[in-house]
This record gives structure tokens, sequence and C-alpha cells, in this order.
């Protein structure tokens, strides 16, 4: 009979085999130990090079402009109005009817030449009556004399009264007024005859005809007949404020003021005339505070026409070695205007007081010299001390002034 052989028979028990160790780095907590000292080590290294990289935010980019010493002179801008140098309404003086007109509309007229003929029949018909009258006056007169001659005469010899002589000398007292009044009588028609004959009382350019051949006109109308404008000279007037008034008045009495004008809508600001400061007001308008100059162009090419709004801009005499520097460099703070200098790679904030601002220049009066470089571009990234990276240079000239035309 055959048994089963457990082949664990001849085995030794579990505590009787051999002990054979593990490797050191095969151990469990040892693994766990190198993993978290990788770990560390990671994240020391990392900390590490947060630390030692460069710290700050990167430069600005800027464009800078250089302060410059330069002339400039000071100009005021206002909106002006252009008038004509002398404007004159044509009207009748005496009711008749049109026979002749002698221009059309948009004429230019000279001084004397003739623009309309009124009928003028029934006054050269009162004319003649009156011519007749004088000649039978006269010889009124003629025989007046001859009468008080004569009885003077009989008088003087006893052969008439003295009231007869004092009665021959009353007549011809009366003959010699009777002709006076007609002579007096004709001239008053010969003026109105010159009424029949509308002469142009000024040079300058005519305006639309408003009454035509073969129409009744009236010293009662309201409408002229035409009107006449002088555009050659001609004027442009504005309202300036209060405070310029002692500095124009001071210019005048240098010498010329140069006035410029260009067109009110023209946003290049195109200079088309250029004249001179002729007038300014005596008195302030208290409602506005304002008061009334106006400047005279010669206008030989006709380009300001009456009742055009121009810009016009007054240039009066300035500091001849003032600090400018582009307008968009000045920085307006609480405790006022400042700009930023550029030194090296940083920009620096400096206090700087503003004369006055002009055609895109700021004129400097302190805090500042010729030379200093100043930040005109980039200035929202700016503060006091920042590291900055200059890309452009741009020019701080004043703008060159406009020629005449």
């Amino acid at each position: 009979m055959f048994h089963a052989i457990d082949p664990t028979m001849n085995q030794p028990p579990p505590s009787a085999m051999p002990y054979s160790p593990r490797p050191f780095f095969k151990r469990p907590l040892v693994r766990l130990a190198v993993v978290a000292l990788v770990g560390v080590g990671i994240w020391l290294g990392v900390r590490g090079t947060s630390i030692t990289a460069p710290s700050g935010p990167p430069p600005v980019t800027i464009s800078t402009a250089t302060a410059a010493s330069q002339a400039v002179p000071v100009t005021i801008n206002a909106v002006g109005n252009v008038v004509a140098y002398e404007s004159v309404a044509i009207r009748t003086r005496l009711d008749s009817q049109v026979t002749a007109v002698h221009f059309k509309d948009g004429d230019e007229v000279k001084k004397g030449d003739l623009l309309f003929e009124l009928d003028n029949q029934s006054l050269r018909a009162r004319a003649s009556e009156l011519e007749a009258n004088i000649a039978r006056d006269r010889a009124q007169l003629e025989n007046a004399r001859r009468q008080s001659d004569r009885a003077t005469t009989l008088a003087d010899k006893g052969f008439a009264t003295k009231a007869t002589k004092d009665d021959s000398s009353a007549n011809v007292a009366v003959a010699q007024a009777s002709v006076n009044a007609s002579h007096a009588a004709l001239e008053s028609v010969k003026v109105q005859l010159g009424y029949t004959r509308i002469t142009a009382p000024i040079t300058g350019r005519t305006g639309t005809i408003n009454v035509t051949l073969g129409n009744n006109v009236k010293t009662s109308d309201a409408q002229p007949m035409v009107t006449i404008n002088q555009l050659k000279p001609i004027r442009v007037q504005a309202a300036l404020p209060q405070q310029y008034f002692d500095a124009l008045r001071s210019a005048m009495q240098a010498g010329p003021v140069t006035v410029s004008a260009a067109l009110k809508d023209d946003a290049a600001n195109n200079t088309i005339a250029q004249g001179t400061l002729d007038y300014i007001d005596n008195a302030i308008d208290a409602t506005t505070g304002t008061f009334v100059t106006r400047a005279g162009f010669a206008n030989v090419d006709e380009r300001l026409l009456p009742g055009m709004f121009v810009t016009v801009t007054l240039t009066l005499g300035g500091a001849e070695n003032a600090i400018t520097i582009p307008e968009v460099a000045v920085q307006h703070g609480q405790t006022g205007d400042y700009v930023f200098v550029i030194t090296g790679d940083k920009a620096l904030k400096r206090d700087v007081k503003v004369a006055r601002l002009q055609n895109g220049i700021a004129v400097i009066a302190s805090g500042l010299e010729s030379g200093t470089i100043v930040a005109v571009d980039g200035l929202l990234g700016l503060k006091d001390g920042s590291v900055v990276k200059v890309t452009a240079e741009k020019s701080a000239a004043a703008p060159a002034p406009a020629e005449a035309q």
C-alpha cells in the first residue's frame, strides 16, 4: 500500500530557515526617506533660484526731447469776424423811376462811377421854368432900377416927392428879391437833378442789384438799391479777454503788432492773410469782460470777405532766450507742474514753473536748463526713479511763423 508523500515533510520549519536580509535601498522606509530628501532638494533649488534672479519691473520705453533756448514771441489766439473797411447802402434821395443801370451784380466799381440814372424829365421842365422866371425877374429889376433913377433925379430937382423916390427904391429891392428867389429855386432843382444820377461814393465791390430798370424807387424804401463793400483793404475785429489789454496797448506803442488770419474751420490753421493791429477799444465790456480789437488787411486777393469767421493770431514781443520743451512733456500734479528728467537710464521727477503754452510748446519760467533731456512719450508708465529705455528723440523747437499771403 502506497502513501502520498508530502514534499514539505523533509523541509525545516520557517523558524529554522536561514536569514537573508534585503538590500538597503530596497527597504520601504529608506525609499520614502530618499524621495523626501529629493523633494526638499528640488524645493530648495527652486526657492534659491527665485531669490537670486534679477528683481524689479522691466525698463519703460519712452521718447525724449532736449530743452532748447530760443526766442518765442507771445501770441494771442482768438476768433474774429471780417467786416468791410467801408460799407455803403445806396438809396434814392427822391421818388422817381430807374431809367438806366450801368453795372452788374458783383462788379468792382470806383468812387464816382455812374451806377443808376433816374427819370429827370419833370425836374428838367421845372428847371426850364425857373430859368424863364429868372429872365423875367431880371427884366423887371432893370425897369425898377430905371424908374428909381428917374424918381431920384426928379426928387433932387424938386419935381417929385420924397415918397415917390422911396417907392421906386422899394420896387428895386422887391425885384432883386424875386431874382434871388428864382435863382435859389433853380439851384434846388439842379441839386435834385443831380440826385437822378447815382454814383459810387466809395471804391469797392457791389452786391446784388435790388432795383432793376423800369422800377420805381422812393426815399422811404427799406431795401437799398445796392450795397457796396470796400474789400481792399478790409478789417477783422475780435473780442479779447481784458487780461491782454495792457500787453496789447504796450505792444502798439512799441511798434506795429502783426496779426495773421486763418479760416476758422481749417484744422491746420494755415494763414491766408496777414495784417496789422490798428485799433483797440477804450473800454471793457462789463458783461463779457472783453474789449474789441480791430486789424487791417490789404486783402489784395480778396480772400477775406465780410461776414467770414477767422482765427486770428496776434504776435507780441517775447523772451529772446526762453527755455522751451514740447507741451506734452509737462505733467500736472496736485502740487503743480512737473516733468521727468532723464539721467542715465533713469527718469527723475522735477518740478517746473510754466510761463505759457502756445503752438504745442511749453515755455519754462524755472526748473529746467537748456540741454536738459525730458521724457515726452510713455509717461503713464513712469514714476520717480523708473528705469527707462529711450527709443526716439523729438524736437522742442517752436514752429516757424506762417508766411504772409
